[in-house]
């Protein structure tokens, strides 16, 4: 083989059908390698050739030599189990007999999501979606909330951050309906006024299997860092939605966006927090007269 391979078109060389033969986002493979995410996406694009020390760092991800990558993936390549989920239990506490757990993945042509949490954690997080500002979010979500989550999520950033932001909305919100199950034993409602400084925002909600979002939040600038302002109602909407939560959300009062938005996921997570807890007046019972949770009132 020569040292330098002719071509980084990714119909030839195969890289980007390797990796998503196996699951791995870039940012995954980045973590394996060695090679910066940066270098591994010009690769991929032919934005930059492909040496055959690169590929000699890539091919240990996927357990060949590093010949087999200028072939096409084995047909029958696992895909199911992917490296992306077997990462997330890793790094995740140990979770106790009977704790209520969720793994989720979701892949479109725009975006791939996975998404692993424990209702009953610690706080314990690991995220990256490619934007920064939203990571620093979900990492308080999950830090006052007491879920163990991890997410890892790649996104057609290029255009801009619609697409990852509320996808990682939907796959948050799925995996949290999903580890509730059938919502039996949950306290089901929550609350919580959260100040910071100059802010104060009050969060109400009832995990009740029926979404509505309610958002009285105005934002006086249209961004936070990169990010677009106006997404973080799109955020709270598909998490709503998919998480099957009646989500009021009210800044009363505030000046600073980051404070606004901080009390915004701040709140969502003491109110999810007793919301989610289970009761133990009524550990084995749906509270709700119907006995079910969902569908109309």
């Amino acid at each position: 083989m020569n040292k330098q391979l002719k071509t980084a078109d990714p119909d030839a060389n195969h890289l980007r059908r390797w990796r998503e033969a196996h699951g791995l986002s870039l940012k995954a493979l980045s973590d394996l390698s060695g090679i910066s995410f940066s270098a591994l996406s010009r690769m991929e694009t032919g934005g930059r050739k492909v040496s055959l020390a690169d590929l000699g760092r890539i091919a240990p991800a996927y357990g060949v030599p590093a010949e087999a990558l200028m072939r096409p993936p084995t047909e029958g390549i696992e895909t199911v189990k992917t490296p992306t989920f077997a990462k997330i239990e890793n790094s995740l506490p140990e979770s106790a007999p009977g704790a209520r757990t969720a793994r989720i993945e979701r892949r479109t042509k725009e975006t791939s999501i996975a998404v692993a949490l424990n209702l009953d954690g610690n706080g314990i997080y690991k995220v990256g979606t490619g934007i920064g500002f939203l990571d620093h979010m979900l990492e308080q979500l999950s830090r006052h909330s007491l879920i163990d989550l991890e997410v890892e999520a790649k996104g057609d950033l290029h255009i801009d951050f619609h697409h990852t932001t509320e996808d990682t909305g939907i796959a948050i919100g799925e995996a949290v309906s999903k580890a509730l199950g059938n919502r039996a034993g949950i306290v089901r409602y929550g609350s919580a006024m959260i100040p910071m400084d100059e802010t104060l925002t009050r969060v109400a909600l009832d995990v009740s299997n029926r979404p509505y979002l309610i958002w009285r939040v105005a934002l006086t600038r249209p961004k936070l860092g990169e990010m677009d302002t106006e997404l973080f109602k799109e955020w709270f909407q598909a998490f709503a939605q998919a998480a099957g939560v009646t989500l009021h959300v009210e800044n009363i009062y505030g000046e600073n966006n980051h404070h606004i938005v901080e009390s915004c996921y701040k709140g969502l997570a003491r109110a999810l927090r007793q919301g989610i807890e289970i009761d133990p007046r009524k550990s084995d019972a749906v509270p709700s007269t119907k006995g079910v949770l969902g569908g109309s009132l």
